[in-house]
């Protein structure tokens, strides 16, 4: 065959790899013995967790989802410095620090996202709109206090127990979902947003 072929869209959307996020952390005038053992510390604290939220202040209102692979140390006994290089392998995308569907007033005055409501009272059948305001589909955790069927504009149907679902083959995707709902009760979506930085 000529040419490559490229695969990264055959789910419907682009397929990345983990992302490798580096960070440099500098203690200047620290003694030798504080260095070592804010060296120590580091490794300690960071190489010995799993996955877990990374906050960085460059990232406002946003976390990476990784763990730590690596720490290097470079002592400068000159400037009685210390410099760590940090290295994590995070999941592609940054993850919104307020979820995704909250009925909570958005401390950023709505400059970033969208103001929707996320649960809904249902007598019989209702027709809802949620917006997926992420760079990708995603499937949402639903809390129902009663059994009810989910039906998407495309005509699948999801089976809702009473309390916490996730059907991994149900997703939002980008942009506006409209959903029918059937039942009695209330039905609560919340998902994390994913966004590309």
């Amino acid at each position: 065959m000529q040419g490559v072929y490229d695969f990264s869209m055959l789910l419907g959307e682009r397929v990345f790899d983990n992302r490798t996020v580096t960070v440099k952390l500098i203690r200047p005038l620290t003694s030798y013995d504080d260095r070592k053992q804010l060296e120590q510390q580091a490794k300690e604290e960071l190489l010995l967790v799993g996955i877990q939220p990374i906050y960085d202040s460059w990232l406002d209102g946003c976390h990476w989802l990784g763990k730590c692979e690596s720490i290097s140390a470079e002592d400068k006994h000159e400037t009685n410095s210390l410099v760590l290089t940090v290295v994590f392998n995070c999941y592609p995308f940054a993850l919104k620090n307020a979820s995704g569907y909250s009925d909570e007033f958005d401390l950023d005055y709505f400059v970033d996202g969208v103001d929707q409501w996320t649960g809904f009272k249902v007598a019989g059948k209702r027709k809802i709109l949620l917006i997926n305001e992420g760079v990708n589909a995603t499937s949402p955790i639903l809390f129902s206090n009663n059994s009810m069927e989910l039906i998407t504009e495309d005509g699948e149907k999801v089976q809702i127990q009473k309390g916490e679902n996730q059907d991994l083959f149900f997703k939002l995707k980008r942009g506006e979902n409209y959903l029918t709902i059937i039942g009695n009760g209330h039905l609560h979506f919340t998902t994390e947003t994913e966004v590309m930085v």
